[in-house]
């Protein structure tokens, strides 16, 4: 019996390409698409599939989000991360909302199907490139990983439109909010890590690779 794959990515190209990779495999079917967080919860909740890979950062709702409310809809189905940020700010958070692995999407054609293989059969899956960055981040000392883990996942969200020098009119049309509370977002940015200004968080941002240049 096939494992039944829900695919949640925002871009076409990416599903297409994991449909390809996967409609050769006998033991893994995909079920379904969905191109944004709402309609990936909403699927799971329906579907139930055994698994669900899921991008991080989606139109309506990002898949940090929604882990939680993955778990609640369908306790059963695992989650792997497929996803262009490879920060702990990002891993840490999905590791801690219960996810089963974690790709890199640059290697994800090569990783996907040692992935899936290992989550479905009860192991935790990282990445070459994960793992040997975690590993690195670790070595430097617990102090700069709970520095970055701060911020909650919407503040990073907001700080990743920020560097690709949105305005926060156009923040808030692309995480459906409004902007004052994109404003309210940065302000407390800057409260809890200490800085005075907005092109202080961008420069945080980038030395620290709380966002992945390459993804933007």
């Amino acid at each position: 019996m096939a494992y039944s794959v829900l695919i949640a990515d925002d871009h076409d190209i990416i599903r297409e390409g994991i449909k390809n990779i996967l409609n050769k495999q006998p033991d893994f079917e995909v079920v379904d698409e969905a191109k944004d967080g709402e309609e990936a919860l909403e699927k799971t909740a329906a579907l139930k599939p055994d698994i669900l890979l899921l991008d991080l950062t989606m139109p309506k709702k990002t898949g940090l989000e929604i882990l939680e409310q993955v778990k609640r809809a369908s306790k059963d189905t695992k989650v792997l991360i497929i996803s262009v940020h490879k920060s702990d700010a990002y891993v840490m958070r999905a590791l801690k909302g219960g996810v089963r692995g974690y790709l890199n999407k640059e290697n994800a054609a090569d990783d996907l199907l040692p992935a899936l293989r290992k989550i479905t059969s009860g192991q935790v899956y990282l990445s070459a490139e994960i793992s040997s960055y975690l590993f690195e981040k670790a070595a430097k000392g617990s102090q700069e990983i709970a520095k970055e883990t701060i911020l909650s996942s919407r503040e990073i969200d907001v700080l990743r439109l920020v560097v690709e020098g949105k305005t926060a009119k156009e923040i808030a049309e692309a995480l459906f909010i409004s902007p004052r509370t994109v404003e309210n977002y940065k302000n407390n940015m800057l409260q809890k890590l200490k800085l005075h200004k907005t092109s202080d968080l961008i420069k945080y941002a980038i030395q620290s690779k709380l966002v992945d240049l390459e993804g933007l």
